[in-house]
């Protein structure tokens, strides 16, 4: 298995990974025609460090369905802002049609992998 090292986005970064819908202000797309994950963290944090080993197995497992991005809000406060990310870690899933779900706090690997699915599949 090949690990892949996650994207880390900057605010201007963002623009070219996700959009503003046009129907529903506040609500938020990502514009590479898969879904996207968004892993709000801070270097200092933990459980943020403590997650980052299993979500490069999480995003190695769904790559190519699913687009993977990591936020340092100590660099990037004006898209934690955004997405309303007080506490970390969080993670905003990024649906291509409905609203982005934002989880906050650690997610077991179980907990994850179920989310990623609800993002692919829905609630089949």
């Amino acid at each position: 298995m090949v690990v892949m090292k996650l994207k880390e986005l900057t605010e201007s970064e963002l623009q070219n990974v996700i959009e503003p819908c046009s129907e529903a202000p506040g609500v938020w797309r990502p514009v590479g025609g898969r879904p996207a994950v968004l892993d709000f963290y801070v270097p200092w944090c933990k459980p943020c460090q403590a997650l980052v080993p299993f979500l490069e197995e999480v995003a190695d497992e769904y790559a190519g369905r699913v687009d993977f991005y990591t936020v340092n809000i100590d660099k990037e406060r004006r898209v934690a802002v955004r997405f309303k990310v007080r506490h970390v870690p969080a993670m905003a899933f990024l649906p291509l049609e409905g609203s982005c779900r934002l989880e906050i706090g650690a997610m077991t690997k179980a907990a994850m992998r179920e989310a990623l699915d609800k993002l692919l599949y829905g609630n089949k």
